[in-house]
């Protein structure tokens, strides 16, 4: 693999003028801004759509884990594409932090104009496209627009408070609501054939100007979703369907109390007298999305913290082995080679790193986790190997130049200044020129690094759930000059 180097910022970090990034022309825009500061890669989060809208957002809890974020539809793309009327678009808005609570409601009118649009005007070839659509994702498609029309009947209450016959999927009862709810559940697969062809067009886009997609694959899925609902025998639930553990991790970098997700842990001796197939039409789905994949929380796939459900403190839990080799086997032998990122973030050991090696996924590297003055740090940059993916910082991280000023300790502050010879002023550019001159193949920068913002511009803070997934890049800061000077660092490093 050649050394190369790419920026990380989510779709909806762009900004576009409808109060979210999305897949319209600052998508493309932001492509472009890729080539010209000679980046390779476009390293983004999860396209699954956010759970929770209350200013939360966070794509690695979602309804589903093979639907994509309909927030994301590009309002005048389907303008220029006649799938809505002009008059029709909403306002322009000035770039401001995503308020999603907001944008949803927007865009589910906007959809259901566009959906209604559609069949009082869309073409033969349209109508044909739309048909091709359904067939070729039917075996989630139905479950997931069945499940989005009842959630939607039943005032968004969890699929564990429907009524029995539907909450326990008995056929009868299901064909009836079905029928029932048909218009509904026909707008949900409308909504989905509309996110895969704005999103695949825009990765075609990429593709076609030298520019990789870097994509995130959750590795859990949260209770009141289609998957659960849909595959209640894959899950390990009790006659109530609630959970009878959780997951979470054990205290880490990020919380000295540990952290409890409350995601639903798998039953694995289920899952391979299946062979795995749910995980395989999942990894199937991520590498038609993307070109690279990077796994979350790839130490699951080794050994996972149970946390028994209701459970307050994330440090009592206890490891349960995964066949993380025999899934990967699985899906070798299934879907050949296997473009994938491990994130071994966190408490790694030594049997999570034999399982990494086994299979040759590169692992990651994060820079600020690197100036504990410990030369043993795994993280420290005279430590990374050749083969993986570094980063100035992550989505979980603060800004380079917040960490400095606000979220750092002293002591490492100190140290970090000193090993790259750098003052507060210059701190994130020597950062950065650092780690491209590292000996890593991938180098990859979020987008605030390079815009040397600070902790207002921060992204996600673990084990919390405020002011989270809101920052967008502001207008006009993606400049010729900016683009110039990425491709001169990037070019001095030979990359």
């Amino acid at each position: 693999m050649k050394r190369s180097s790419g920026i990380l910022l989510h779709p909806t970090c762009l900004p576009s003028p409808y109060g979210l990034g999305d897949f319209g022309s600052a998508a493309f825009q932001f492509v472009d801004f890729l080539e010209k500061s000679g980046q390779k890669i476009w390293e983004i989060l999860p396209l699954n759509i956010p759970d929770d809208y209350d200013n939360i957002g966070s794509p690695y809890a979602s309804s589903s884990a093979m639907a994509g974020n309909w927030l994301l539809i590009s309002p005048e793309k389907l303008v220029k594409d006649n799938l809505l009327a002009k008059k029709d678009l909403p306002p322009r808005l000035p770039v401001k932090p995503a308020q999603y609570d907001l944008i949803k409601k927007q865009r589910l009118i906007l959809l259901k104009k566009s959906y209604e649009f559609f069949y009082r005007q869309s073409n033969k070839l349209q109508k044909k496209r739309y048909l091709a659509f359904q067939k070729k994702e039917k075996a989630w498609l139905s479950d997931y627009a069945f499940f989005m029309a009842l959630k939607d009947h039943f005032r968004g209450r969890p699929w564990s408070r429907w009524p029995k016959p539907l909450a326990n999927r008995d056929q009868k009862v299901m064909s009836v609501w079905q029928k029932k709810l048909d218009r509904l559940i026909d707008f949900y697969k409308y909504e989905q054939w509309i996110f895969f062809g704005q999103w695949l067009a825009l990765k075609k886009y990429a593709n076609q100007k030298g520019v990789k997609i870097f994509g995130d694959l959750p590795f859990f899925v949260i209770l009141d979703s289609v998957d659960v609902w849909a595959n209640r025998k894959l899950f390990l639930l009790n006659r109530k369907n609630r959970p009878f553990y959780v997951g979470g991790v054990p205290p880490d970098y990020f919380s000295r109390w540990g952290q409890i997700w409350n995601n639903p842990q798998y039953d694995w001796k289920a899952i391979q007298k299946t062979r795995f197939a749910w995980q395989v039409n999942r990894f199937q789905q991520a590498f038609r999305l993307y070109d690279l994949i990077r796994v979350d929380h790839f130490r699951g796939y080794q050994d996972l913290w149970f946390i028994k459900y209701g459970r307050k403190d994330g440090r009592l839990g206890r490891w349960v082995k995964v066949p993380g080799d025999k899934l990967f086997y699985t899906l070798r032998k299934k879907l050949g080679r296997l473009p994938i990122v491990a994130e071994d973030l966190g408490l790694i050991t030594p049997e999570v790193i034999r399982l990494r090696e086994k299979f040759k996924f590169p692992g990651m590297r994060v820079m600020l986790f690197g100036f504990s003055g410990e030369k043993d740090n795994f993280h420290f940059l005279p430590n990374f190997p050749v083969r993986g993916v570094a980063y100035t910082g992550n989505h979980d991280t603060d800004t380079a130049r917040g960490w400095l000023e606000k979220s750092s300790y002293s002591y490492h502050r100190k140290f970090a200044l000193k090993y790259l010879k750098a003052l507060k002023t210059n701190f994130t550019r020597k950062l950065i020129e650092a780690g491209l001159k590292s000996k890593i193949e991938t180098f990859i920068t979020p987008l605030q690094d390079f815009l040397d913002l600070g902790a207002e511009a921060r992204f996600n803070r673990p084990a919390t759930n405020k002011n989270n997934w809101r920052w967008r890049c502001p207008a006009n800061r993606l400049t010729p000059a900016l683009a110039g000077k990425i491709k001169r660092l990037t070019r001095a490093a030979g990359r």
